[in-house]
């Protein structure tokens, strides 16, 4: 297994269109503005979104000798993405071998900066990227993000197991889009259920989703940015509390 960086974090949630390509990017941006040296793995291999989110569609990222290349650095984070080594409308057919390949190669063949964080965005589901990456990468923790919904936090349930039998801690629950229409926040209740930590509810922002559209991040581009900054002192906290440090 490989160390890329001083903490790895997988962030998950089990369903999809709960936010947690958001979340992931902003959270970055938001540790990255306190100094720290970030990095995001786009492991979503089925629906890559981090080329849109940062203004890099159909680009490449740099080449270097030996069939290596650098991650895209932008908003003073590292960037390497499935996407842009894809054609954006090609459809992902794959089985495990193949996925656990590909994830090999963005992990080995990527030149990777020295990183205090590195974040996994996974696709949805438990099945092939968190077990091919528990063998690939040396990971000290996970995220998993729900919605207020009940059925949100089935499948965020589901996920908090699976992380738990390949031995992942999980440093916390993050609740997004918190308000009409999707109800009141309910994060808190959740995390008791499934006793882990509650680091924070994000609100329902108009902001937050059109700055996944137009490729500057939230936590970016709004000045005094709060909700991102917070989650990301938690997050530290969280991990140097379960650590000991």
């Amino acid at each position: 297994m490989k160390r890329l960086a001083d903490k790895t974090i997988l962030i998950g949630a089990g369903k999809g269109g709960v936010g947690k390509s958001t979340l992931t990017l902003n959270l970055a941006v938001a540790l990255a503005a306190k100094n720290l040296r970030v990095g995001i793995l786009d492991a979503d291999l089925y629906g890559p979104s981090l080329p849109i989110m940062t203004g890099l569609r159909n680009l490449s990222p740099p080449q270097v000798p030996d069939g290596i290349v650098s991650p895209f650095l932008k908003f003073g984070i590292s960037l390497i993405s499935l996407g842009f080594f894809m054609e954006e409308a090609r459809s992902i057919v794959w089985r495990g071998p193949m996925l656990h390949a590909m994830l090999d190669k963005l992990i080995c063949q990527v030149q990777w900066p020295p990183l205090d964080y590195l974040f996994v965005d996974l696709p949805p589901g438990t099945g092939d990227a968190p077990l091919s990456l528990s063998k690939l990468l040396k990971i000290d923790g996970s995220l998993v993000v729900t919605t207020p919904q009940e059925v949100a936090f089935l499948d965020v349930a589901k996920a908090t197991h699976a992380f738990s039998l390949l031995q992942v801690p999980v440093l916390g629950l993050v609740e997004n889009m918190v308000g009409f229409p999707f109800g009141e926040s309910r994060g808190k209740i959740f995390s008791e259920r499934l006793t882990i930590p509650f680091l924070g509810s994000i609100p329902l922002n108009s902001k937050i989703s059109t700055s996944g559209d137009s490729g500057i991040p939230f936590a970016f581009s709004e000045t005094n940015e709060q909700v991102f900054a917070s989650l990301a002192d938690k997050l530290h906290d969280q991990y140097c509390e379960q650590k000991g440090n």
